[in-house]
């Protein structure tokens, strides 16, 4: 999948394997990377060194999920990749 140009929402994105995706989505030229996760504090982390948005979010819970998204439209204009 060619990543460039296009808007990525990124959850687990503090640590692990969701940082690796989101720091890869940004080198491969997306334009947007919007980092989600539990710990709001590694999803800034992430997030500021790549030029991306975190945002704290819990995927178990439908309102959050839903607020993750409405952060990503209102930043980006859309998501591309989720």
């Amino acid at each position: 999948m060619k990543i460039a140009g296009k808007v990525c929402v990124v959850t687990g994105a503090g640590s692990g394997i969701g940082k690796a995706l989101a720091e890869r989505f940004a080198a491969e030229g997306a334009a947007g990377v919007v980092c989600a996760d539990l710990n709001e504090g590694n999803a800034r982390s992430v997030a500021a060194a790549i030029k991306g948005l975190a945002v704290r979010c819990d995927v178990s819970s439908e309102a959050e999920l839903k607020a993750l998204a409405d952060a990503a439209v209102a930043k980006f204009g859309r998501i591309d990749v989720f």
